[in-house]
């Protein structure tokens, strides 16, 4: 069982806690659905706050983890804790040119970030050429209750509406299943989500 306790909440994650939802679990059970191979070392797209981090790390897997910028590299190493930190690898990633070659990484999270991208058709293309069929794909985003409890939660922080982004997560499960032989669906509360592995042109 994972050691939620370690992992500090924000100021966000109380707030939605008190409103009834519970962020962090979310992304336990959906990385849990995924059953990565104990000890694996997985690329975290992007960082954020480092909720998918911190959670990898307390399952006992190693990360490698990047955002365009690391303007929230210091949230995130609050978040995931000391303890933990030696676990955890900070890169610079531009998603649109993912410096990495073609099916490369084993195992890859992409939680709540879609939506956040400016050419997210582009930047999942870039994450399915550099993952490795042999490995998993966690692709995640918001479902419509998400994205209206992110618009409550960024009104009360920040005065201004979440983004709900370029790409439906419809979208992202037809382009998984056009390049992938096995998909599976994982809803919860917030959140829905596809585990993909194999490739669909392998024999």
């Amino acid at each position: 069982m994972i050691d939620d306790k370690s992992i500090p909440k924000s100021e966000s994650d109380l707030l939605l806690f008190d409103w009834g939802y519970d962020l962090m679990e979310e992304y336990f059970r959906m990385i849990s659905a995924a059953n990565f191979p104990p000890n694996s070392l997985i690329l975290d797209v992007a960082t954020g706050t480092g909720r998918a981090a911190s959670t990898l790390t307390r399952l006992g897997h190693s990360v490698i983890t990047g955002d365009y910028n690391l303007d929230s590299k210091i949230e995130s190493e609050r978040r995931i804790t000391e303890a933990y930190l030696d676990k955890v690898k900070y890169i610079r990633l531009n998603l649109e040119k993912i410096p990495f070659a073609d099916s490369t990484v084993d195992n890859i999270v992409c939680i709540n970030t879609m939506h956040e991208l400016n050419n997210p058709f582009l930047c999942l293309s870039e994450i399915i050429r550099v993952h490795s069929p042999k490995g998993k794909l966690l692709m995640a985003d918001f479902n419509s209750l998400g994205f209206d409890v992110m618009d409550k939660l960024h009104t009360v922080r920040k005065g201004e509406l979440h983004s709900r982004g370029k790409i439906s997560s419809e979208e992202i499960k037809n382009i998984l299943v056009d390049n992938y032989s096995a998909i599976k669906e994982i809803n919860t509360k917030l959140n829905r989500g596809f585990i993909a592995g194999g490739n669909r042109n392998e024999s």
